[in-house]
């Protein structure tokens, strides 16, 4: 049973009006009704019973609903809430790539595991700091690379360029948490809080160790999991925390990030769920690329933006199939017909993307000619900081 009191009070003022149903993403592409598992899981003594239909797992709490509830009811969260009391009921989400993600975040979590990760991606010529007030949390990125090294994405490359970036705007040498564990993003929408409070519970006392004031990480799931996640489970941080591109956002504005040379690129951009909808910020990524215009990149706005962007279609590498890739190849398309790249700030995004495009690739019923980037690599190039 879903015994979260505050949580069933406020799904309850759901009236069933429908607009999540007609606006929800899953449902173009199979039967889902967010309202009506809101009141059979509200009604049904028996939530198992709701479970076998796939619902749970088939939502990709991207918050598209949330966004044009009337009566703002956090659906994702709710969804989040019944997930955590269902794995503690023994039940299991679909995971996709082998339960790479969940194994290596228990791995992880087990309190004598010290993170010896590769290093490859800390360039040679910046000076970095164990102690300091601003660090850089790079994630995942050293391990995604290694997995996911078939699709072509480069994950060393954005924690090279995100370093470089910050290097090159601080007066005192940047933090690199390097002995980080995984920020528990996934594993908290699989369910398994426990794992994630470990997790959190580490990071959160690396950072206080290392006397940081201020993490910037460069993955939006990141930002999310740091900067409301742990602060539900902690109450108040002695750090802040900012995504990459608000941090150079603020930067651009005192007028300390220049842009150099000439990048002849036609972009877009895609709002990550989580960066969006989930945090609601839209402005930092396009007040970047727009300042890039005057070097020469141009930037183009897709159809569906900001509250209204189309998912990436998974979340938590969850239940991936055909449905969902069904999303993933009409945003595709999407951002083909706009421009010749999409750049995003969401690894996830990017390997969801990748992973179809290569797919595609290798039909010739139907090919989707656009490159997917991360947003903080044009930056570092318009920069001129790969090529130094």
């Amino acid at each position: 049973m879903i015994t979260d009191i505050n949580l069933k009070k406020r799904v309850s003022y759901c009236y069933q009006c429908g607009t999540c149903s007609g606006c929800c993403p899953v449902s173009y592409t199979q039967e889902f009704s967010p309202r009506a598992i809101i009141y059979d899981l509200l009604n049904n003594p028996h939530p198992q019973e709701i479970l076998k239909k796939n619902n749970l797992l088939a939502c990709l709490t991207c918050n598209y609903c949330l966004s044009r509830c009337p009566q703002n009811v956090d659906f994702g969260e709710f969804i989040r809430a019944a997930r955590t009391e269902m794995f503690r009921e023994g039940f299991r989400v679909e995971e996709t790539h082998d339960c790479f993600v969940s194994n290596f975040s228990n791995i992880m979590a087990k309190e004598n595991v010290i993170p010896k990760l590769p290093k490859d991606y800390i360039p040679t010529n910046v000076q970095l700091a164990s102690k300091g007030e601003i660090a850089y949390f790079p994630g995942c990125l050293a391990v995604l690379g290694a997995y996911f090294d078939d699709i072509g994405i480069d994950f060393t490359q954005i924690a090279k360029s995100s370093i470089l970036i910050l290097d090159k705007l601080l007066d005192k040498p940047l933090v690199l948490l390097e002995n980080a564990k995984c920020c528990g993003h996934d594993v908290l929408w699989q369910g398994d809080y426990e794992t994630f409070k470990k997790l959190a519970e580490y990071n959160v006392n690396l950072i206080k160790k290392a006397g940081v004031k201020l993490v910037i990480t460069s993955c939006a799931e990141g930002y999310r999991t740091m900067k409301k996640d742990y602060k539900e489970l902690f109450g108040e941080l002695p750090f802040e925390v900012k995504h990459i591109t608000q941090f150079l956002a603020e930067e651009l504005e005192k007028g300390n990030l220049k842009f150099k040379g000439n990048i002849s690129k036609s972009v877009t951009y895609h709002d990550p769920c989580r960066l969006g909808r989930h945090m609601n910020e839209y402005d930092a990524p396009r007040k970047l690329l727009k300042a890039m215009e005057e070097i020469g990149v141009k930037f183009h706005e897709m159809e569906r933006i900001r509250e209204s962007a189309l998912c990436c279609g998974v979340s938590a590498f969850n239940y991936c199939n055909d449905f969902t890739k069904a999303i993933r190849v009409d945003r595709l398309k999407e951002a083909e017909r706009t421009a010749d790249c999409l750049l995003t700030t969401c690894s996830k995004c990017q390997i969801h993307f990748n992973c179809t495009l290569t797919e595609k690739k290798s039909s010739e019923l139907e090919r989707i000619n656009v490159e997917v980037k991360d947003i903080v690599t044009i930056i570092a190039e318009a920069m001129g900081l790969l090529n130094e």
